[in-house]
């Protein structure tokens, strides 16, 4: 078991070199730090408790068109099937 551990320590660390992973861990915190994305976060917590659904559909249409989710949804597609891609050569051995 020490060897599959020391292993998947070794993917981890080549993963984490690899130029899509650091522009998506590059993103992910440019979005986590966001006033203006946390802003629009409450805006749209704060419409659906009110039931203002029109608010509330135009705010989440804003948040999901912003430039730092589009491209954190993007980037996020791409971590997915490449490590889907890891998982299915992992699984055929």
């Amino acid at each position: 078991m020490d060897k599959i551990a020391e292993l998947a320590t070794e993917l981890k660390k080549e993963l984490d070199d690899l130029p899509l992973f650091q522009e998506y861990k590059r993103v992910k915190t440019l979005v986590d730090s966001s006033s203006e994305i946390e802003g629009l976060k409450k805006q749209i917590a704060l419409a659906k408790v009110h039931n203002e659904n029109e608010k509330h559909k135009a705010l989440l249409e804003q948040y999901n068109s912003h430039p730092l989710i589009v491209n954190l949804n993007a980037l996020e597609n791409e971590v997915y099937d490449y490590l889907k891609q890891i998982s299915e050569i992992v699984n055929k051995k």
